[in-house]
């Protein structure tokens, strides 16, 4: 469809953050954090717009009240924690996981979705096997949107997979109060969330190597006043960022696509 040009002025967004390879599609939307100047601007058959201050816009679907203590506190161990899509949980990922938990043998992991068969037999092999004692890992299976929203409760500390990063799920665990560690790479799509965290303050959260990573990991989970207070803060932290200005992303963008249509017509005019 978008190859027969059905409007003058086309762009990308969302859903799948990297070139589409069209040129009739003119503009990309992003941010100065997912794609920063001069980094990806030669890898893509459109033109970046980079939006001012963000380029999510987060709203939660739902009601759901964050835990009042972190889990560590009721457990006496950390427990880590993964919602995102299981495509997403690559070899590099799997190899840090399993070096996170090795360095950390009283932790636990709550990993999503992952369904029985191959895929969860290849993941607790990569994870540490035989090795790993079988109450660690959790498999949880998928659920009602409140009932995911309430699983965040029992975790302490997200791990963003790579090199495909979390976005709406990374929103979503913030917005319950876990806090999120990333590594990002050179594309787009292993900064997303990178820019989330970036938005709402937390670049401290942004790890540079696999390894600081893992170090990262290891050093939060003992913890607990930050991972205590970031309970207690981390929706107002979200409220009060650019995450979840509605008003100022909507003039963001009106901004932007009225850009891009004076530019079209200006060419046209030519």
């Amino acid at each position: 469809m978008f190859a027969q040009q059905p409007a003058p002025v086309q762009v990308a967004w969302l859903g799948y953050p990297n070139t589409s390879g069209l040129t009739r599609i003119q503009y990309r939307l992003s941010d100065r954090y997912a794609d920063p100047p001069g980094s990806t601007d030669q890898l893509h058959t459109e033109t970046l717009v980079r939006l001012p201050n963000s380029q999510w816009c987060y709203r939660p679907p739902i009601s759901v009240d964050c835990a009042v203590v972190p889990p560590c506190k009721r457990t006496g161990y950390i427990t880590f924690g993964s919602f995102n899509q299981v495509t997403k949980l690559s070899s590099s990922t799997r190899k840090m996981w399993a070096e996170i938990l090795a360095r950390l043998p009283d932790s636990r992991l709550v990993i999503a979705g992952v369904p029985v068969g191959h895929a969860r037999d290849g993941l607790l092999r990569d994870l540490g096997g035989a090795q790993m004692a079988a109450d660690r890992i959790t498999f949880a299976p998928p659920v009602a949107l409140e009932e995911y929203f309430r699983r965040f409760n029992a975790v302490d500390l997200a791990l963003d997979p790579a090199p495909y990063s979390g976005c709406t799920t990374t929103c979503d665990t913030l917005w319950m109060g876990v806090p999120v560690i990333t590594v990002p790479g050179t594309l787009p799509a292993s900064r997303t969330t990178a820019s989330i965290l970036s938005t709402v303050g937390l670049k401290e959260w942004i790890a540079s190597t696999p390894e600081a990573y893992v170090q990262m990991a290891v050093e939060r989970a003992s913890d607990e006043a930050t991972l205590a207070e970031l309970l207690g803060s981390l929706r107002q932290r979200m409220r009060e960022s650019p995450l979840m200005d509605e008003l100022g992303f909507a003039r963001d963008i009106e901004n932007a696509f009225r850009q891009m249509w004076r530019a079209w017509c200006n060419t046209a005019k030519s």
